[in-house]
């Protein structure tokens, strides 16, 4: 009875991490998403290509810090805190963040002094601006990833969602701010995408701040749990290091690999496009469609899948670690079922309505935007399943297989990438279908993986079947009402709006009447439990 209790009460506190991370999620990536549509309007195709062009080489280097370092950190902090041995834990973050403020230092000073020439490989040296605002976030980034990465490991997500969120709205009111007032005072459209880029420095700045403020208001507790740690073997300083470097370097050549894909974008994709036919500032408004309107709008489900994960990998590594084997089958599978209930429709959804999404979000003038989103849309489901399948291996210490996985599919991306989009006739649609295919093998790679190296059993009818089931039907009853919407409505909003709220209305009652959805699992999600409980157990 007591084993059952403790069992609950971990599984609550699970759900509770990811619907508090799923919650700052939805904060941050609605707002990065809101904020470029005023953006796009107000710098237009050619200046978020400036933008874009910029942060794939700046997401790149901040990988070295963002992605291994604290997932690193988690592991560890949550192995170590399975079994009460607090003082070390608290000691791994001591020695992360030293070593992440000196990586994240040398990191930013490279990028200073190499920016131009970064720049000018880009094929626009225009976009020097947007990179040099960006460098210095780099440092700060470095530091906040150590404490996200302890407050990872403790399962504390409260500091970790409300970084994200005080980080996303500084960066939005900034670029914004000084997008306006540098167009108002007849800047450069290069200068104008540089002072939109110091949002990214200035977010970082208040996204650490928060951390510090929660670190120093947890810093007695914190103390008290190290002190009444019992005194176990002290590990080696160089001991520690090793177990850090050796969890950390595959996954952060995981995340350089994710971010070369966008490199291969920012470097090909404009450069292949003059090849079949387009002008230079034709090439960089037309990258501007795929990476910052169709790009962002494929990202913003993946809120519910990045948090997911964030809750998986110290989780799943408490129950190894205890030797737990059906409970790491059970947390994995509610993960893939989560991410999938969302990211299927989601996938969907953005392809078939495409062009009235892109037209809603960014105005009449974004119409073309529709044509990679059409195509990008269902990277959506590849991409939670890859990353899904990522964060599973990843806490079953697997972290390599990964690695290897989004390495094939980068070589997939360059391939097509430089092939499909000299074709005039796919011309931009190519650079998306390069994308899409690279997330497919590397999501089924990984699904191999996780099936013969991981020894996680899937439930494929539950996790797969029955979502996908429910979201074509929602796609359908979409893509055959759309017309009758059009005429009904004379307004393009409105018969949008409308459009999307037959999608979600007729995806519920698919997903209840295929069985996808069970009333007695929503039951036992935090908030919306008690909902359901009122309604259908009055």
């Amino acid at each position: 009875m007591k084993r059952e209790v403790v069992r609950v009460s971990k599984e609550k506190s699970f759900l509770r991490n990811a619907v508090i991370l799923s919650l700052g999620g939805i904060v941050v990536r609605t707002l990065g998403a809101v904020y470029r549509i005023p953006l796009a309007r107000l710098i237009g195709d050619e200046g978020m290509g400036l933008y874009q062009m910029a942060y794939p080489i700046y997401s790149m280097l901040l990988a070295v810090s963002l992605t291994g370092p604290p997932i690193a950190v988690a592991k560890m902090v949550a192995e170590r805190v399975a079994q009460r041995d607090y003082r070390s834990a608290h000691r791994v973050f001591k020695l992360a963040l030293v070593l992440l403020s000196i990586v994240g230092l040398f990191t930013t000073l490279i990028l200073l002094l190499a920016a131009q020439r970064f720049a000018s490989a880009l094929g626009d040296p225009r976009s020097f601006y947007a990179l040099l605002a960006m460098v210095p976030a780099i440092f700060f980034v470095s530091i906040m990833s150590a404490f996200r990465g302890y407050f990872q490991g403790l399962q504390d997500m409260l500091p970790y969602a409300m970084s994200q969120v005080v980080e996303q709205v500084a960066r939005v009111a900034v670029a914004l701010g000084l997008g306006v007032y540098l167009l108002r005072t007849g800047y450069a459209l290069e200068l104008v995408a540089g002072g939109v880029s110091i949002g990214v420095t200035v977010g970082s700045m208040s996204g650490l701040s928060i951390l510090l403020f929660y670190y120093l208001k947890r810093r007695d507790a914190i103390s008290g749990r190290v002190r009444e740690s019992p005194p176990l073997h002290r590990e080696r300083t160089s001991k520690l290091i090793k177990e850090m470097l050796d969890l950390a370097i595959p996954i952060t050549i995981g995340g350089l690999v994710v971010s070369l894909m966008l490199l291969i974008d920012a470097a090909v994709v404009p450069r292949r496009l003059q090849v079949a036919g387009f002008s230079q500032e034709q090439a960089t408004a037309l990258y501007g469609q795929l990476s910052g309107m169709a790009g962002p709008l494929v990202n913003l489900p993946q809120m519910v899948t990045v948090a997911l994960v964030a809750s998986l990998v110290p989780s799943i590594t408490e129950a190894l670690s205890l030797r737990r084997r059906q409970l790491v089958n059970e947390r994995a599978n509610f993960a893939f079922k989560v991410s999938m209930l969302w990211n299927f429709p989601a996938a969907i959804g953005l392809s078939v309505m495409a062009t009235p999404i892109a037209v809603l979000l960014y105005g009449e003038n974004a119409v073309g935007a529709g044509v990679p989103l059409a195509v990008l849309g269902y990277m959506v489901a590849f991409l939670a399943i890859q990353q899904i399948t990522t964060g599973i291996l990843q806490g079953l210490g697997k972290a390599h297989l990964p690695v290897v996985n989004i390495f094939a599919g980068a070589l997939v991306k360059l391939v097509l990438s430089y092939v499909l989009t000299a074709i005039p006739a796919l011309n931009i649609r190519g650079a998306a279908t390069a994308t899409v295919m690279a997330f497919m093998v590397s999501s089924g790679l990984n699904l191999v993986a996780l099936h013969t190296g991981g020894k996680v059993r899937i439930d494929w009818t539950a996790v797969f079947l029955r979502p996908i089931i429910a979201a074509v039907g929602m796609g359908m009853a979409v893509f055959y009402s759309r017309p009758v919407i059009t005429g009904v409505f004379a307004s393009s909003t409105l018969a949008t709006i409308a459009s999307l709220g037959i999608g979600g209305l007729s995806y519920g009652v698919l997903a209840v009447l295929v069985g996808a959805i069970k009333i007695s699992e929503l039951q036992n999600v935090p908030v919306i439990g008690r909902l359901v409980e009122k309604v259908f157990f009055k």
